[in-house]
C-alpha cells in the first residue's frame, strides 16, 4: 500500500456510538490530523446541535499530504448525522478523496438502517452505530456504518480506564478506549465525554487528531480544567 494510501484508509476511522455529552446548545470543535512522517496535514472539524429531541453532527475533513512541494494526496469530506437519542436515524456524506467522488446515503428504514452509497448498497440493524468518536462512551460489540464509504461491519470496544495523555504538550487525564475491527482505532475522553484525541492506525502509522479549543459549554466547566491547554484554533462564533 502507498503513503497515499495508507493515509486515505486511516481517514476512515471507526468508531462505536453511545450518547454524546448531555450538553445544550452548539459547540464547534476543531482537531489538527497530524501525521508521523508528513507532520500537520490539515484539520477536523465537529459543530454539534442539540435539542430535546435530537442531536445533529456536521463534520468537516480537509487533509492535503505535500511532498517536494508536490499535493501527493487531497481529501475533503463532509458529513451531517442526525441522532435521537443514542440512535443513528439519518447520514448523509459526500468525500472527494484524490479525484474520486463518494456519495453515502442512509436512514432508518423499520427496523433496519438503510445505506445507498456511491460504492454500493448496506443494510444493518437499526441500533448501528456511525463511524465518529463524539458518540463513543461504553465497551463491547457494535455494528458500525463508516460515514465516508456506507460500507457496515462489525467492530468491539474495550477499554474506559483512566489515563493521562499528552495532547499538545499538555498532560490531561482521560477514558482510553480501544476499538477493534478491520484497523485498530482509539480515543481519549475527558471528564465531559469530549474526545480531547483520537487516533486511527494503518499498515502500523498511526494518525492522530488532536483538539485545538475548548468552546464555552452551557452548564459545564470542562474548559476550567483545560486552562493550560494552548488555544491554536478558535473558531468563529456560530451565527
Amino acid at each position: 500500500m502507498t503513503r497515499a494510501a495508507a493515509i486515505a484508509a486511516a481517514m476512515s476511522f471507526g468508531f462505536v456510538a453511545g450518547i454524546c455529552p448531555a450538553l445544550a446548545g452548539q459547540q464547534v470543535y476543531v482537531y489538527s490530523v497530524m501525521h508521523p512522517l508528513y507532520g500537520d496535514i490539515g484539520t477536523f472539524t465537529d459543530r454539534i446541535d442539540r435539542n430535546s429531541i435530537s442531536t445533529r453532527i456536521d463534520s468537516q475533513l480537509r487533509i492535503a499530504v505535500t511532498f517536494l512541494g508536490v499535493v501527493a494526496f487531497r481529501q475533503d469530506s463532509d458529513t451531517t448525522e442526525i441522532m435521537h437519542g443514542d440512535r443513528l436515524v439519518s447520514l448523509q456524506s459526500v468525500t472527494d478523496k484524490d479525484g474520486q467522488h463518494l456519495e453515502v446515503h442512509g436512514k432508518i428504514q423499520g427496523d433496519r438502517f438503510v445505506v445507498i452509497a456511491t460504492g454500493g448498497s448496506y443494510d444493518g440493524p437499526a441500533a448501528i452505530a456511525p463511524s465518529d468518536p463524539w458518540v463513543l462512551n461504553r465497551t463491547g460489540d457494535e455494528t458500525v456504518v463508516f460515514t465516508d464509504t456506507g460500507r457496515i461491519i462489525k467492530m468491539h470496544v474495550s477499554g474506559g480506564g483512566y489515563e493521562m495523555v499528552s495532547v499538545n504538550g499538555t498532560s490531561v487525564s482521560a477514558r482510553h478506549f480501544i476499538v477493534m475491527g478491520d484497523r485498530q482505532q482509539e480515543v481519549w475522553l475527558d471528564d465531559q465525554e469530549i474526545p480531547i484525541m483520537f487516533r486511527t492506525v494503518e499498515d502500523g502509522t498511526a494518525i492522530d487528531f488532536m483538539l485545538q479549543n475548548v468552546p464555552s459549554m452551557a452548564g459545564g466547566n470542562s474548559a476550567d480544567s483545560w486552562k493550560a491547554f494552548p488555544l491554536i484554533r478558535q473558531p468563529s462564533a456560530p451565527k
